[in-house]
Parts: C-alpha cells; sequence; structure tokens
C-alpha cells in the first residue's frame, strides 16, 4: 500500500468564499474601491455568492452616502442647511451599517455577546450521556 503525503490526510475546513474576490466590471470607480475597501478588511475566504450578493449592495448604498456626505459639507460651508440631505444621509447610513453587520464586517458583528458567556457558565456539569439512574439524582441534590 502506498504512503499518503501529509498533505493528503490533513483535514482541509470547507470554506464558504472563493479568496479575496475583485470587484464586478459593472461596478462604478466609487463603488469599486468601497468594494476592494470591505473585501480587504474581511478574512481571506470570507465571502460566498450569497455574501457577494450582499456586499454589491453595500458598495452602491455606501457609494450614495459618498455623494450625500459631499452635499451636506457644500450647504454647510455655504452656511445653508439641507435637511432633506441630512435625512436621505441617515437613511443611507441605516442601510449601510445594516449591510456590514449582516456581512460580519465590523468588529462589533465578530465579536461573541457576554449573554452567550453568561449561559455557557450556567450550563450543567453533567453532560446527558452521563447520567445513570439515581447516581443524577444525588448530583443533581448537590449542584
Amino acid at each position: 500500500m502506498p504512503r499518503k503525503a501529509a498533505a493528503a490526510l490533513a483535514v482541509v475546513p470547507r470554506i464558504p468564499g472563493q479568496g479575496r474576490p475583485p470587484p464586478p466590471a459593472d461596478l462604478d470607480p466609487v463603488e469599486r474601491r468601497i468594494w476592494s475597501e470591505v473585501v480587504d478588511a474581511l478574512p481571506g475566504h470570507w465571502l460566498d455568492p450569497a455574501g457577494q450578493v450582499l456586499l454589491r449592495r453595500l458598495a452602491a448604498q455606501a457609494a450614495v452616502a459618498e455623494q450625500l456626505e459631499l452635499r451636506l459639507r457644500q450647504t454647510r460651508a455655504e452656511g445653508r442647511a439641507d435637511s432633506k440631505a441630512v435625512i436621505e444621509h441617515g437613511a443611507v447610513s441605516v442601510i449601510v451599517a445594516r449591510l456590514l453587520a449582516e456581512l460580519r464586517a465590523t468588529p462589533k458583528s465578530q465579536l461573541r455577546g457576554r449573554a452567550a458567556g453568561s449561559r455557557a457558565e450556567q450550563a450543567p456539569q453533567m453532560r446527558p450521556w452521563e447520567i445513570r439512574g439515581g447516581e443524577a439524582q444525588a448530583k443533581s441534590e448537590t449542584h
């Protein structure tokens, strides 16, 4: 029987994506830049095809947010107020934040909540396969 190489015996995790996808050709330059910035901030094989759909929407919305920011700065420099642009920018910013969270592209969305940690600590010490008739009752009464 021939020997197998160590690489052939290694366990290869199932990874959802295929590396760092380049921006689609039909995106405009601003959207391509945003796509690249988000992809570069994510782990290597993070984006599967569904994630790329979300990222396409994120790039479009973030580009709109940048345009609205420019408009807000211009009106502020002119000493005017543009409440419509403020409202639009707020709505687009919420969408961008939600899409970033869906992609788990922000540090906060990658953290485990405190509640999850405390519930893990409250888990019973005995596992279900370790429970035996009278022994389980005696141990549960002492805990």
